[in-house]
């Protein structure tokens, strides 16, 4: 699936630039080391490194910016850091500055930040068509919600390492696109009208969807063998535990503040590292299987024949065309 070797430098050089981003109003907002930390959980640092010892640093953005010298690199870190900057809707002057110092550096140009934004707000938020009708019966409802969890996880699994060249980050977003259908399919079985906003809060509260999640996951695409690995899994992974804790939320009527979950969502996560072991097999086929689909998506999308709204929603339907299912 992977396309660019990165090597250690250019590796800790990313990280680095992402921590400058992190830091660039003064200092780095506990919640946004939080969210950093639990998004670089297990991810294939390299070795002797750490991500506080890295926030600790104090680095030279000039200098971190001419370690990363081919364009496939270069492309992966600004998305990364457009990402951070970008994705929360709070993109600060600071932070900005960091953006224009790596466009005027490495020649990215006004149209190729243009369309990034675009994908930031289309793809991320793209309403995908989900019309459920409530299910009474406890046995089919939970089965039901298992199908789709794992559909999705699987589809979340194949996206979360396969980099779109030059544009990687896109299929990050559709990740967020799939999993904001899930809580609100899952609603829907429960007999609760989820919409857009309520569903994306509940990503939020999670901490997925964000910035810096987002970022981690398309800078580590480009680390070989590891970061494919480490990109599924983690995607497979949030995207199954988020079907577990919305299950458990919409259970028990969603009036809970959903903060509340985090914790249980940490567990779930675990658990759901363990179930993509199980359903590696089964990730690996449907990679096989959406390849040739992802890749013509994303050249369409990259040379303007494509809508962001539109590229999210054909990846999504990828799911309604899931490979045989192991047992859950």
């Amino acid at each position: 699936m992977m396309t660019t070797q990165a090597n250690e430098t250019e590796v800790l050089a990313s990280l680095r630039i992402l921590s400058c981003v992190a830091k660039a109003d003064g200092a780095t907002r506990n919640e946004e080391l939080k969210c950093l930390e639990s998004c670089l959980e297990g991810a294939p640092l390299p070795a002797g490194f750490t991500l506080q010892g890295i926030l600790a640093e104090t680095s030279d953005l000039e200098k971190q910016l001419t370690l990363l010298t081919s364009t496939e690199s270069r492309e992966q870190a600004f998305q990364a850091a457009f990402a951070m900057a970008h994705t929360d809707g709070q993109c600060s002057i600071e932070e900005q500055k960091i953006l224009d110092r790596m466009c005027a550096n490495w020649n990215i140009t006004k149209e190729q930040s243009t369309l990034l934004g675009r994908l930031i707000r289309e793809v991320k938020d793209t309403v995908l068509p989900t019309n459920i009708q409530t299910v009474s019966d406890a046995g089919k409802r939970k089965s039901e919600i298992q199908g789709d969890t794992l559909k999705y996880s699987i589809l979340s699994g194949v996206l979360g390492a396969f980099p779109v060249p030059g544009l990687s980050i896109a299929t990050d977003l559709a990740v967020v696109a799939v999993q904001v259908k899930l809580v609100r399919d899952i609603g829907q079985r429960w007999g609760h009208t989820v919409d857009q906003q309520a569903a994306t809060s509940i990503l939020v509260g999670l901490g997925l969807g964000t910035g810096a999640r987002i970022a981690v996951n398309t800078l580590f695409k480009f680390v070989p063998v590891a970061g494919v690995v480490w990109g599924a899994s983690t995607s497979f992974a949030s995207t199954w535990a988020l079907g577990e804790i919305a299950n458990q939320y919409f259970e028990s009527g969603a009036k809970a503040d959903i903060s509340t979950y985090r914790e249980a969502f940490r567990k779930a996560r675990e658990e759901g590292q363990t179930a993509y072991k199980t359903h590696q097999a089964a990730v690996a086929t449907a990679n096989t299987q959406h390849a040739a689909t992802l890749k013509a998506l994303g050249e369409e999308l990259k040379a303007g024949k494509l809508s962001p709204e539109n590229y999210g929603k054909k990846v999504a339907e990828l799911a309604a065309r899931p490979p045989a299912l192991q047992a859950r």
